[in-house]
């Protein structure tokens, strides 16, 4: 027994020895990504314009990193196609078609390559020269800005050689923010989009109240859709939510179908609800307006439990009475 308990002491020694030598390199890795990690700020996000064949148009982006970053960046800057694909997620690797020709009229007029301290911001103005014979319709582009943290790798501090700049970890972490171009050609311009769906459950065992909606823009040029919720009180016309003030947009990219949820966050647990839910789309408005009934499973369970017992209440109860009519015939 004692050397039973001997060797499972050498092994629980061994064990933790093995973790704690596996663990050091694992913790110095993610700190190493903590220190190397970049941020930095993009604005504006996007922009959208209308535009004219033979225009020549001009913007600038503001690139910029917060004062808490201790490490300055490398960043470079390209143009690249923007789309979505069927999922709708944004998709940068399209070849030029009909709608990113943009992409060749767009022109960066500063180098595109450079570096920036913490708190500093860099101006990037770039031009949209527009071609006479341009199509009508939409034109999708991002300028694309990807920048990773730098040092020296034999000294950690900023080197003045691009070439030998690299993170002196060995960990090195890129990311790239997108400034999405949203441009309208005058022109032959078609505004046109179907409302394939828009609904409201009305019984929920849980979540929020929700409306949900597919609209497919069958122009040729993007279009915004509005999406309004309110929620009333069964007896009642006085509103509880409403988005109205605010209402909830989205773009939709031509030839795509956007599927869309409006959320009431905050939902009572329980409660019977008048919902009403409006969805617009280049002139196209559809509505619903259903009973919403919100019963959490346990409350379920336990109505169920009473229509049950209530069931087998009157069961028992008629056939009790059979039984003394009988006796009293008899």
């Amino acid at each position: 027994m004692k050397n039973i308990k001997s060797i499972r002491k050498k092994w629980a020694i061994l064990s933790i020895t093995a973790i704690m030598a596996l663990a050091t390199p694992l913790v110095s890795f993610f700190n190493a990504m903590a220190e190397t990690g970049v941020a930095f700020t993009v604005s504006p996000m996007k922009e959208k314009m209308v535009l004219n064949p033979g225009d020549e148009y001009s913007s600038t982006i503001e690139l910029y990193i917060p004062d808490k970053y201790e490490n300055d960046i490398k960043y470079n800057v390209e143009v690249a196609p923007f789309f979505v694909n069927d999922n709708y997620d944004k998709d940068f690797d399209n070849t030029y078609g009909i709608n990113n020709e943009i992409v060749k009229w767009i022109t960066i007029d500063v180098p595109t390559e450079g570096r920036l301290s913490p708190g500093q911001t860099a101006v990037i103005p770039y031009t949209i020269n527009v071609p006479d014979d341009a199509p009508g319709g939409g034109q999708y582009a991002a300028i694309m800005i990807a920048a990773n943290a730098w040092y020296d790798k034999d000294s950690g501090e900023n080197s003045g050689d691009d070439k030998e700049d690299e993170i002196n970890t060995g960990v090195t972490e890129v990311k790239k923010i997108a400034h999405t171009i949203y441009a309208e050609i005058t022109g032959d311009v078609v505004r046109q989009g179907e409302i394939t769906d828009v609904n409201v459950p009305g019984f929920m065992l849980s979540g929020n109240i929700t409306g949900t909606s597919s609209i497919k823009n069958t122009g040729n040029v993007h279009g915004e859709a509005k999406y309004k919720l309110q929620v009333f009180p069964l007896f009642s016309g006085e509103e509880i939510y409403t988005n109205e003030e605010d209402p909830q947009d989205r773009t939709i990219l031509p030839d795509r179908t956007l599927y869309n949820e409006t959320t009431w966050d905050q939902t009572p647990g329980i409660g019977i609800f008048n919902v009403v839910y409006t969805v617009e789309f280049e002139g196209v408005t559809q509505q619903v307006s259903k009973m919403v009934i919100k019963c959490p499973i346990w409350l379920l369970f336990i109505i169920i439990f009473i229509i049950v017992a209530i069931i087998i209440y009157f069961i028992v109860r008629a056939k009790n009475r059979g039984k003394k009519s009988r006796k009293t015939a008899e």
